[in-house]
């Protein structure tokens, strides 16, 4: 039978005993279950609140004491960017969701430096990498997060080639689209630079372009990304048309009152 439940921090105390019993299952009089002291320390793990959760007894003639030692997670005080040069912080600080004041939490700063990746290609830095690094103080309960970026060089697109298109010209599939090679005003527009999102609207545009017109076997069977210089990118959609279907007959059944 548990006897005596005690809480042991190990390091700074992050929350109270309070919250640390208000989610164990385990009560003193109870039987000894493992089944429930495992989740218990699942329970303490979901909260967020700690790194390292461990669960000791010891046996004595009036039962069991159990000891639950914690570990909380260190609070973060800062934020840093290093090596942005094309995006200013304010920017990238609206992309991470890490908040001073909270607990680390690696999940959510692998999050954050993809978030941040996503920014970059979205701006044509297709190449740019991003790494999260963290500087914990163990004896203060505390830590900082660095953003490490190294920006590639902007990729332009030079060329958007089509294979396998006869019904319609390359003209007409080049206007089809958003995503197009860069030209005299494409700092106005915003063109000439990969952006996934756009991209993929531009793949429903031909769809949405070939099924009006009655090829409903179309497809999109491959794309390729070609770079013959650093900052260069060759986009070639390879399609496949079908057959154009054509409207043989129109009946009317069920039709009584007209």
């Amino acid at each position: 039978t548990v006897n005596q439940i005690e809480i042991r921090h190990v390091g700074p105390t992050s929350v109270s005993d309070e919250l640390i019993r208000a989610n164990i299952q385990t009560k003193a009089g109870d039987d000894l279950s493992p089944a429930k002291v495992n989740q218990d320390i699942k329970n303490l793990l979901g909260t967020g609140y700690f790194h390292n959760v461990n669960i000791e007894w010891d046996r004595s003639d009036e039962g069991v004491t159990l000891t639950y030692s914690v570990q909380g997670k260190p609070t973060l005080t800062e934020i840093e960017f290093v090596g942005n040069e094309e995006i200013k912080p304010r920017k990238l600080k609206k992309k991470v969701t890490s908040v001073i004041g909270e607990p680390i939490d690696e999940k959510q700063l692998f999050t954050d430096a993809l978030a941040i990746k996503e920014l970059y290609e979205k701006k044509g830095y297709r190449e740019t990498t991003v790494k999260y690094l963290p500087n914990v103080n163990e004896d203060r309960g505390q830590g900082s997060v660095t953003f490490e970026i190294s920006e590639s060089p902007k990729v332009r697109i030079r060329e958007v080639n089509f294979e396998g298109s006869s019904a319609f010209k390359i003209k007409k599939l080049r206007k089809t689209i958003k995503t197009r090679d860069r030209w005299f005003f494409s700092w106005l527009t915003g063109s000439g630079v990969y952006k996934e999102d756009q991209f993929n609207e531009d793949r429903e545009k031909l769809r949405d372009l070939y099924y009006e017109n009655g090829y409903l076997d179309f497809a999109i069977k491959d794309v390729r990304f070609e770079y013959p210089k650093p900052d260069r990118m060759v986009i070639t959609v390879e399609i496949f048309e079908g057959n154009q279907y054509r409207l043989g007959d129109l009946r009317v059944s069920g039709n009584e009152t007209f």
